[in-house]
């Protein structure tokens, strides 16, 4: 299989898209400071969970694990990072 057709080629492609998005939101400022801040720490934690689901998937093989290590790694992400946004939200 060619390196360019290998699934974690395409899922690396997109954690460096990610990663150049969440370096756009830290970098770009606004004049309303405290929603800003709010809306763009918000947007780098979502981004942030969502590369750690495809590292867990793609680089750490879970998604060809058993049925109840896929479920653990797929929603393990989503809880922690739900928990962490609503906490950082409503504090």
């Amino acid at each position: 299989m060619s390196l360019l057709r290998h699934p974690a080629t395409g899922v690396w492609l997109l954690l460096m898209l990610a990663t150049a998005l969440s370096w756009w939101f830290g970098t770009n400022h606004a004049p309303d400071a405290s929603q800003h801040l709010l809306r763009t720490t918000f947007m780098l934690g979502l981004i942030a969970f969502v590369k750690v689901s495809f590292v867990i998937m793609y680089f750490m093989e879970v998604r060809t694990a058993p049925w109840a290590l896929r479920m653990i790694g797929g929603v393990w992400p989503v809880a922690v990072g739900a928990a962490i946004l609503i906490v950082y939200v409503t504090a």
